[in-house]
């Protein structure tokens, strides 16, 4: 007897959104049969009678069709094939499929498991309407399943399978005996739920699976005591966390998708990491510094946010296991080259890559002002997707994945940005100003320009955003907050990007502090927590901080960067290794850290600083896991 491989599918798979709106149609009319069809008998009356199909009838009239994985219809798929609905069924012949797998299931197996053969064997081998099977070229049609099929006319194959046809007339479709069947392929929905070693990503995801009571395509029945019924309740499944977070529609069967699947073993690995990255803490406290009418700063007492610790806990499970699986999905229409992802080879060659979550993958220096935001750079785009070729499954490819080669930046991004909070009473703000730089007036040291022949980017225009800080009065010494968002419970280098003042043409000099939470309160770093930079050139041209003591920053003037490119920016690194002990991912509209930057010197430098300060972004670069554990060199 010839076993087919449908058996192996009929644990693990679940209801899709697509699938459920094929079924639900079963209730629609398709009617293509013409007026010369009196006489002629059925599908199901011609399956009946064929002895080499007695296996597949017996299977037909024990099975009772779903209007919804939940719902069964008072009628069998024999009932459905003996009516005025047109379908085409290419019926596999008997000793071509493992009868007794399915009749024990129909005997003792649970309602899944009898959807899972209705859904994976009966809709399998047939599609709506009639499809003839003689013509030239290839036909794509879809089964009733939602599955597509291709029919190669030249040779009368469907998915390679020779498809003999019914010699006897039929009123409602058309009918094919089949030698083999056909074989049921999973889509990436489906796949993941089919393997012991993806259960991790399979519990997952599927717990996020929803079904939904759809009442406008429900039948509405008589108001019973004031309470509206329904005669024929429709409902749809859909996952609320693949639609959402990661953006796939990993059940769709018109779909193109590349997906990277972690096995439990690296699953369990990975997460060890991530569980640290969010720590969340059961309350927090975010007061807002302000100034009094007389002009005094304070503070305002802000929001409080706070969980149980059933909350935290939940948390901190469904941000470390979706920091894993977020961006485990790529659309073959988002990539450059707008490809299937089906072989390593082709992943190597990509300009870019870009996970259905929006993160883009480029390779290492190819970074710019431009794309910096939800950019993690790679080497090797191979190595994301575990360098061994795919599985192809109906609606893309898997690719399984048994190592752990993802930068640590897919689950630690870096923070990039400008998020203004408030001012201290020496400044006033304008917290987002556009600048543009051409051509300066200033001498720039020759020592770095490029060579005569080559590009000279001097004459370039440059377009900033800043935040301004500037002295409320002539002598003030203004400072501003910016708040950092969905930082993470980990180690960062933080940087501050200050543009040079074209207008007093001066450098800036100014000190940082960091507000932040521990487990038990907020505080404040003192300065000399701060790593400033010991190399730094002051106003005067001498070492700012030669002796070490001094704790605060200077920006540069405009200048040639390692690249022979003109920089308006300084990107100053003001805190070192410095670890969040708290996270505060998804949660910045009520808990953040703040960032104070305050001009400081004193009056005898006022003519080397300007007392006015750019603020262009705060930059939050996470630190491998990989460096506590000694396992990677620094970068």
């Amino acid at each position: 007897m010839k076993i087919n491989n449908i058996s192996k599918w009929l644990t693990g798979s679940l209801m899709t959104a697509a699938l459920a709106a094929g079924i639900s149609a079963c209730s629609d009319d398709h009617f293509d049969i013409s007026s010369a069809a009196a006489g002629k008998h059925t599908i199901w009356e011609n399956i009946q009678s064929n002895s080499q199909l007695s296996d597949y009838a017996d299977i037909l009239q024990r099975v009772y069709y779903s209007e919804t994985e939940k719902k069964t219809s008072t009628k069998t798929y024999a009932d459905l094939l003996n009516g005025d609905q047109s379908f085409t069924v290419w019926a596999p012949q008997n000793g071509t499929f493992d009868y007794d797998y399915y009749m024990n299931i129909l005997n003792t197996g649970s309602r899944e498991d009898i959807y899972q053969l209705e859904k994976e064997f009966i809709r399998n081998t047939m599609a709506r309407y009639s499809y003839t099977m003689n013509g030239t070229g290839e036909r794509k049609i879809e089964l009733f399943n939602s599955k597509s099929a291709t029919i190669d006319l030249n040779n009368h194959t469907i998915e390679g399978v020779q498809a003999i046809p019914s010699s006897e007339p039929i009123s409602n479709g058309l009918l094919y005996v089949m030698r083999d069947p056909l074989s049921f392929r999973p889509n990436l929905y489906e796949y993941i739920g089919s393997r012991e070693d993806l259960s991790m990503l399979n519990d997952f995801i599927k717990s996020y699976e929803r079904t939904e009571f759809d009442e406008y395509s429900s039948t509405e029945g008589p108001t019973i005591n004031g309470v509206k019924t329904w005669v024929d309740s429709i409902t749809y499944t859909y996952n609320y966390y693949t639609n959402i977070y990661m953006g796939a529609l990993l059940d769709r069967e018109d779909s193109c998708y590349a997906m990277i699947m972690p096995t439990n073993n690296v699953w369990k690995s990975l997460l060890e990491n991530t569980q640290k990255y969010f720590h969340f803490k059961t309350l927090y406290k975010q007061d807002v510094n302000t100034q009094t009418e007389t002009g005094a700063d304070t503070t305002i007492e802000g929001k409080i946010t706070e969980f149980t610790e059933a909350e935290l806990d939940s948390l901190t499970n469904f941000y470390a296991n979706s920091a894993i699986c977020e961006n485990l999905a790529f659309n073959a229409n988002w990539q450059y080259e707008k490809k299937p992802i089906s072989t390593i080879e082709e992943i190597n060659v990509s300009d870019s890559l870009r996970s259905t979550a929006g993160t883009k993958f480029k390779k290492t220096g190819t970074l710019n002002q431009t794309n910096r935001y939800n950019v993690v750079e790679v080497d090797d785009y191979g190595s994301l997707f575990g360098g061994e070729d795919p599985v192809e499954v109906s609606n893309g490819y898997a690719y399984i994945q048994n190592n752990i080669n993802w930068p640590y930046k897919i689950y630690a991004p870096e923070i990039d940005e400008l998020s203004y909070e408030s001012k201290d009473n020496q400044a006033t703000i304008v917290p987002h100003y556009s600048l543009t730089y051409d051509k300066p007036d200033i001498i720039i040291p020759s020592e770095n320009q490029e060579e005569e022949g080559q590009k000279v980017t001097i004459d370039s225009i440059f377009k900033y955003n800043v935040c301004r800080v500037m002295p409320a009065k002539t002598t003030s010494q203004p400072g501003a907050y910016f708040k950092l968002t969905n930082v993470l419970s980990c180690k960062y280098d933080i940087y501050v990007v200050i543009n040079y003042n074209t207008l007093d043409k001066l450098p800036n000099s100014f000190y940082v502090q960091l507000y932040y939470d521990t487990e038990e309160k907020r505080v404040t770093t003192p300065v000399q927590f701060v790593n400033p930079d010991l190399d730094a050139i002051d106003g005067k041209g001498q070492k700012f901080n030669e002796d070490g003591k001094n704790k605060h920053f200077i920006n540069k003037g405009i200048h040639w960067n390692e690249q022979g490119e003109l920089c308006y920016t300084d990107t100053i690194l003001v805190a070192k290794d410095f670890e969040f002990p708290v996270c505060y991912y998804r949660i910045s509209d009520n808990a953040y850290p703040v960032v104070y930057i305050k001009s400081n010197f004193t009056n005898s430098d006022k003519s080397y600083y300007s007392r006015e300060i750019w603020v262009n972004s705060i930059i939050l670069k996470p630190k491998d896991w990989a460096l506590d554990n000694g396992n990677k060199n620094d970068e």
